[in-house]
C-alpha cells in the first residue's frame, strides 16, 4: 500500500540550527488524520480516528550502516546474516559470545547446552562444512560455488551416502562437482592436492555421488581453463584468444574426445605460445594446469598432427579475405 506523507517545517529547530529541518509524518489516506498508532507486536500502522490499517507487517529490510561503535552497530541492525548452507543450521543458530555482566562460567554452560540441543544430523555435517569453507578459501572459489558444494554435501549426508566413507574424499568430490556445475575452472588434480589425495580417489567419490544423487553435472569445457592458465603464466590476452580458436578446431576434428579438458587447454595454450614466439616450457604449462608434462606433450603432438594443418588453412583464408577487403577499400 502506498504511503501518504505530509511535510511540515519546524520553525524553532530551524532557527536554532540555522538549517531547514523537515519533519515527516504519515497521513491516513482515508480521513487524512495524522494520529497513527503503531502495533509493535504485529508491525501494523493503524489510524486511531477511522481504524484503517495503513500497512501490515511493517518491516524495514534495509540496514542503517552509520554506526560509531559495535554496540550502536548492533542496535541499528534490523536483520541478521543471510541464510546459507555453508553454516551450521543454515546460519540461523544462536551465537553465544562474551558480554558485560555475564561470567565466563555462564557462557561456557550456555555453549554446552547449545551443543546438546543440536541435532545429530547437523553435528555430522559441521566438520565437513568447515573444511569446505577452508579449502574453498584457498582455492579462491566464488560464494555461489561454495554454497553449491555445501548443498551437495548436505544432500549426500541426508541420503546416507557419507557414512563409512572418507570425509576428505567426499568433500573434495562435492567441491569438484560444484566447480563443474558453476563453470569455475578448477581441475580434479588441483582439488585433490589440497586434501593429499589422488585423482583416482576423488574421482571415485565424485562418480559415486553423481550416480547416487542423480544430479546433473555438465561435461567440463576446455575453454574455461584457458584464462586461468594464461593468468598464472602472465600471458597476453591474444594467447588466450588464439588458444580458444585452437580448441574450437580440435573439437571439430575430434581431438578432444576422451581427453582431460584441463590437459587439452594446456596444450592449446602451449601451441599458441609456440606460434607467437613466446617462450614457455611444457613443465610451466603442466604446473599451471596441475597436470603432468606427459599429458601436455601428448596433447600437443596430437594438435600438431590434426589441428595445425586446419589452423593454417583458416589463417590463410583470413589473410586472403583481409587483402581483398583492403583492395576494395583502395578502389573506392
Amino acid at each position: 500500500m502506498r504511503f501518504l506523507f505530509e511535510y511540515n517545517s519546524s520553525k524553532d529547530k530551524m532557527e536554532s540550527k540555522n538549517s531547514p529541518f523537515i519533519e515527516e509524518r504519515i497521513v491516513c489516506p482515508r480521513c487524512r488524520s495524522t494520529k497513527i498508532i503503531e502495533d509493535i507486536d504485529t508491525g501494523e500502522l493503524v489510524c486511531s480516528e477511522c481504524g484503517l490499517v495503513i500497512t501490515k507487517g511493517l518491516f524495514l529490510e534495509d540496514k542503517d550502516w552509520r554506526a560509531f561503535d559495535t554496540e550502536e552497530f548492533m542496535e541499528r541492525a534490523r536483520a541478521g546474516a543471510p541464510v546459507t548452507p555453508t553454516r551450521p543450521a543454515y546460519g540461523l543458530d544462536t551465537q553465544i559470545s562474551y558480554s558485560r555482566g555475564i561470567s565466563q562460567k555462564s557462557i561456557q554452560a550456555l555453549r554446552r547446552t547449545k551443543k546438546h540441543v543440536r541435532s545429530r544430523k547437523e553435528k555430522n555435517v559441521m566438520p565437513a562444512l568447515f573444511k569446505i569453507r577452508a579449502i574453498a578459501e584457498q582455492l579462491d572459489l566464488p560464494t555461489h560455488t561454495v554454497e553449491d558444494a555445501a548443498k551437495l554435501y548436505r544432500m549426500a549426508s541426508s541420503a546416507g551416502l557419507v557414512k563409512g566413507r572418507s570425509m576428505d574424499a567426499m568433500v573434495a568430490a562435492v567441491i569438484y562437482a560444484a566447480c563443474r556445475r558453476t563453470e569455475v575452472p578448477r581441475s580434479l588434480g588441483e582439488i585433490a592436492s589440497f586434501f593429499n589425495l589422488t585423482e583416482k580417489e576423488v574421482g571415485r567419490s565424485f562418480r559415486f555421488l553423481f550416480r547416487k544423487l542423480g544430479i546433473r553435472i555438465p561435461p567440463p569445457k576446455s575453454e574455461v581453463y584457458v584464462s586461468r592458465i594464461c593468468s598464472k603464466l602472465k600471458l597476453p590476452q591474444s594467447i588466450a584468444t588464439r588458444a580458444i580458436k585452437i580448441l574450437k578446431i580440435a573439437r571439430e576434428v575430434g581431438a578432444t574426445l576422451g581427453r582431460e579438458p584441463v590437459g587439452v587447454a594446456a596444450a592449446a595454450v602451449y601451441l599458441a605460445c609456440q606460434e607467437a614466439g613466446i617462450h614457455r616450457t611444457q613443465r610451466e604449462l603442466a604446473q599451471a594446469a596441475s597436470v603432468t608434462e606427459v599429458t601436455v606433450r601428448n596433447r600437443y603432438r596430437e594438435f600438431l598432427e590434426k589441428v595445425r594443418p586446419l589452423l593454417k588453412e583458416e589463417d590463410e583464408k583470413a589473410a586472403a579475405a583481409a587483402i581483398q577487403d583492403g583492395a576494395g577499400d583502395q578502389q573506392k
